[in-house]
């Protein structure tokens, strides 16, 4: 099992992962790669002194997460699996892990199974100076398989990614307007519980008692006037 971190995203490693054939322009022991369809890609390659070329088939595929895959040549079967993980927003690690099974005589007692894999490390750290350098995929496959067959085609699955994207504006523009009401009803309704107690005030502003008494008292004065006018009056006639 080889790891190496790369200062990418993890959909940058991933996506630049699935573009076989740019393994070429940076990996040593490889001298071509090309993809025959969705599944299938024809590889050459050399280690040590050996030679060889084989077909690859990929078993699985899940965008984003890992890439599986057997081959079968004239020298060997090799079965590998690469794995990706987040370990930030632009730092990504990249798990590969190769198993190789040799045939031939020469191919079992040569040792290429270690030499194929010191290959594999210093590919993969290639791999990681190419792809943080170049700072971005150059193409990618989105698409997914299952069990060496194509269940979602590149595609599908870009054009649902299309449409995943304006939804989620829709969304969060249809949260921030149900937080903007429910922020404002309970203003209303403290308006709402306040008003009545203006009114009451008013209802409470006439029962002054003093202003009442002074009302009386003046209304009162003009009875002493009409009593002095009636005295008068007797001591006239007397």
């Amino acid at each position: 099992m080889e790891h190496i971190d790369v200062g990418v995203p993890l959909r940058t490693a991933y996506d630049q992962w699935t573009q076989f054939q740019d393994f070429s322009t940076f990996a040593k022991g490889v001298k071509s790669a090309n993809k025959a369809d969705d599944v299938t890609s024809d590889w050459q390659a050399k280690v040590l002194w050996s030679s060889r070329s084989w077909k690859a088939k990929t078993t699985e595929q899940v965008p984003d997460d890992r890439i599986a895959w057997s081959s079968e040549g004239a020298k060997g079967t090799t079965r590998g699996v690469v794995s990706f993980h987040r370990l930030d927003d632009n730092l990504t690690r990249v798990l590969l892990v190769i198993e190789y099974y040799p045939s031939g005589f020469f191919e079992k007692t040569g040792n290429i199974w270690r030499a194929q894999g010191r290959r594999a490390r210093l590919d993969l750290k290639h791999f990681a100076r190419f792809i943080t350098i170049k700072g971005e995929a150059e193409d990618s496959w989105r698409g997914e398989i299952r069990d060496g067959e194509v269940v979602r085609s590149h595609e599908d699955a870009v054009a649902e990614e299309e449409n995943e994207g304006p939804r989620d504006e829709y969304d969060e523009d249809a949260e921030g307007a149900e937080e903007d009401e429910s922020g404002t009803e309970p203003e209303d309704e403290e308006y709402e519980d306040e008003e009545p107690s203006d009114e009451y005030e008013e209802e409470s502003e006439p029962a002054d008692e003093s202003d009442e008494s002074d009302e009386y008292e003046e209304d009162e004065e003009p009875q002493d006037e009409y009593e002095d006018e009636d005295r008068s009056e007797s001591r006239s006639r007397r």
